[in-house]
């Protein structure tokens, strides 16, 4: 049986650190709520109306908006690749990062877990890093990579050639769908599965595909505490994601879900976040 109390405990000192480096890093949140009004509005933005951390967001937030103005979205376009890199190397997303590593590497640490199932892994940077951490830590799970992409295969190859002591088992898989069977077969309980920023572009139906084999998740995704769609939703909208509230994300969860728990309450009152961006749900 999974002890919760134990899971808490492990995210404390990770979610402090995200702390930490989220007030430094951004202070305030409020000014990205009122440039991107701006931006929807189709409004010139000027430099010193936001602080410079939050320009790759800014500069991504302009490139949908003129984008999808005249074309569909497509994410292999060169522009949008340099832009989303560009948001991807960003110290916010650095942030995110590090927090999601510190909290799966503590608690693969401290309790015993079957296997660590990846969604949306993408080109695996964040992967290679946890990796990092369990070869530190003499940590042996076998782990499950998986994106809707055909190149999760590459992914796979890179990773087993830079961690040959791990066995690293990947699989395209469409979260909007049910998971292969040959990914099911490579499970042993208890799972915890993690993701990053992927599952609205699958809608609240991609919870009911992920909870069935999820034992313990942790969840990094923006989801609404006040129900007010703010002007960068509809603008990430134009590009397939969807709105997501926290009320409606909790719901789904408590499906699959005994104990949900919001791991940074303490980040969304020290800088005005009208979002939860880490959700944990234990079985």
């Amino acid at each position: 049986m999974i002890n919760r109390e134990t899971i808490v405990e492990c995210i404390k000192a990770p979610m402090e650190q995200y702390h930490q480096k989220m007030k430094r890093t951004i202070g305030n949140w409020k000014p990205l709520l009122y440039v991107s009004e701006k931006i929807l509005a189709g409004k010139e933005v000027v430099d010193n109306e936001f602080p410079s951390v939050l320009r790759p967001l800014v500069e991504m937030m302009r490139l949908i908006m003129q984008v999808t103005k005249e074309s569909e979205w497509d994410w292999s376009n060169k522009a949008i690749q340099e832009v989303y890199k560009d948001i991807a190397e960003s110290q916010i997303y650095k942030n995110f990062a590090d927090a999601t590593v510190g909290m799966v590497s503590s608690i693969i640490r401290t309790v015993k877990i079957g296997t660590l199932v990846e969604i949306g892994t993408g080109p695996g940077h964040v992967t290679s890093r946890l990796c990092e951490e369990m070869v530190k830590h003499n940590i042996t799970i076998p782990i499950v990579i998986s994106d809707k992409s055909p190149n999760i295969s590459h992914t796979g190859e890179n990773l087993r050639k830079s961690f040959p002591s791990l066995t690293i088992n990947d699989f395209v898989w469409d979260f909007r769908e049910d998971p292969p069977s040959e990914l099911i077969e490579k499970l042993t309980t208890p799972v915890l599965l993690f993701e990053r920023f992927c599952i609205p572009y699958g809608g609240y139906g991609a919870i009911e595909k992920i909870g069935p084999i999820a034992d313990i998740l942790i969840m990094v995704e923006d989801l609404n505490l006040t129900g007010k769609k703010e002007a960068y939703d509809i603008i990430y909208e134009k590009i397939g994601t969807q709105f997501f509230t926290y009320r409606e994300t909790k719901e789904h969860l408590k499906r699959h879900f005994s104990f949900i728990y919001t791991c940074d309450r303490k980040t969304i009152e020290a800088i005005n976040l009208p979002v939860t961006d880490f959700t944990l749900a234990i079985k």
